[in-house]
């Protein structure tokens, strides 16, 4: 039993660590994308989130902060679903290289 108890904290520490990261990333994702659209260097290619980001910017702000935050709701659920588990993991790549791409066009705009 103390064995199955450790597992548990360990999944519930691990999903912990990836909502954490899924934060960032998305606070990442909307100042590089605000960034970029200001000085007119990109364009946001999800029409949902440029309709929103036309309308407001702290809408934009809003919705790229509050969908993680409402993950860590849902922690429990998230640390024992191995599939949420997978879904949580691949959008953490995702982002990573969505993070990558802001990291380029920056880089390239800077140099």
């Amino acid at each position: 039993m103390e064995d199955v108890k450790r597992i548990e904290g360990f999944i519930s520490v691990g999903s912990n660590r990836l909502l954490w990261l899924l934060l960032g990333m998305s606070l990442f994702d909307a100042l590089a994308t605000d960034f970029g659209l200001r000085f007119e260097l990109i364009e946001e290619a999800n029409p949902v989130m440029d309709y929103v980001y036309e309308y407001s910017v702290l809408g934009f702000y809003f919705v790229k902060v509050v969908f993680p935050l409402v993950l860590f709701t849902f922690q429990p659920v998230v640390a024992r679903s191995r599939i949420v588990q997978r879904l949580l993991q691949f959008t953490v790549g995702l982002y990573a290289v969505l993070s990558g791409f802001h990291v380029f066009w920056i880089w390239l705009h800077l140099r």
